[in-house]
């Protein structure tokens, strides 16, 4: 009998798709958790039940901060709202149909606003990643090759060494028997040092030719580098644009809060032409909110592009 009462009850309570219509438009996300929360409310235990009690509250809550905070895309309070279903009431048909029209394109370009931002954010972020990629990347350019070069200098030096070293000890040794006046002994002494003389000559290209090859190679490694990073420079003039953009979608924010703060004023006074008439400057305030975001993403698009272009320089480069 208890249940019995405790289910009639609730039946002649509105549903909540007939309080939708008092305040919250149609079955949001919320209504439907709570209506079948609802449901599991009737006919089990009292825990179960002051389980479902809790989640309900809880959900109410959400709904009506969501309802508080965005409505719809536009910030309007407690007040606000009844201010403005107020208008709504007060207006012809044909004046709401325009006011709700409104409205919802008001909500809108914000909500495209939001999505540019997001963009934004994830561009950027990958933009700065393949910034500190590239230039890695650059600095990188042919060191291998360059590493190789030198060591291959350096292993010719080193087998050349005692060559070098016998080659000076022989003439260090012709000096010397110049000075005993020698002959026979000058004589051999000159021998050996002329017999390696051409070696030493073969040996001073061989070190001269690595040494040359190691410079140029340099030298070509510091063209490349230079170019490349001329190319990544171009990005100089297009953040610069992004820090105009920047600046002009702060001009917006603020018109668009001075545009809302109008309409949230006129709205108390409760007439529906000028409503509508701040409503529409409030559309146009969001409307080139959205459109300045959008520049910045465009922006960061050719940032991207200039970042593509030089990878496939580096990826394209011979080996």
């Amino acid at each position: 009998m208890h249940f019995s009462l405790e289910k009639r009850q609730l039946a002649e309570h509105p549903t909540l798709e007939q309080q939708s219509k008092n305040g919250w438009i149609g079955h949001s996300k919320w209504g439907l958790f709570i209506e079948s929360s609802l449901n599991m409310f009737v006919g089990h235990s009292i825990l179960r039940r002051l389980s479902v009690m809790f989640a309900v509250t809880f959900g109410i809550g959400m709904m009506c901060s969501t309802a508080t905070v965005h409505g719809e895309g536009i910030e309007l309070n407690v007040t606000a709202q009844k201010a403005w279903n107020m208008v709504l009431n007060k207006a012809d048909a044909q004046t709401k149909r325009n006011l709700q029209q409104s409205y919802e394109t008001a909500g809108q370009w914000k909500s495209q606003k939001e999505m540019w931002e997001q963009k934004i954010k994830q561009l950027h972020t990958t933009n700065a990643t393949e910034l500190m990629k590239l230039r890695k990347e650059i600095s990188g350019i042919d060191a291998a090759k360059l590493a190789a070069l030198h060591e291959s200098l350096e292993h010719t030096r080193t087998r050349y060494e005692p060559l070098f070293q016998l080659y000076s000890s022989l003439n260090k040794q012709l000096s010397a028997a110049k000075g005993l006046q020698s002959k026979e002994f000058s004589s051999a002494i000159r021998t050996q040092a002329e017999t390696l003389k051409p070696l030493v000559q073969l040996a001073r290209e061989d070190i001269r030719t690595k040494k040359m090859n190691l410079a140029e190679a340099r030298k070509r490694k510091n063209n490349e580098v230079k170019r490349l990073r001329t190319m990544l420079n171009g990005t100089i003039a297009v953040k610069k644009q992004i820090k105009s953009a920047k600046k002009q979608v702060s001009l917006s924010r603020e018109r668009y809060k001075n545009s809302l703060r109008n309409f949230k004023q006129i709205l108390k006074k409760g007439e529906p032409s000028r409503a509508l008439s701040a409503l529409n400057s409030l559309v146009s305030s969001a409307e080139r909110w959205s459109a300045a975001t959008r520049n910045i993403h465009t922006l960061e698009q050719k940032v991207s592009a200039i970042y593509v272009k030089v990878s496939q320089e580096i990826r394209n480069r011979p080996n």
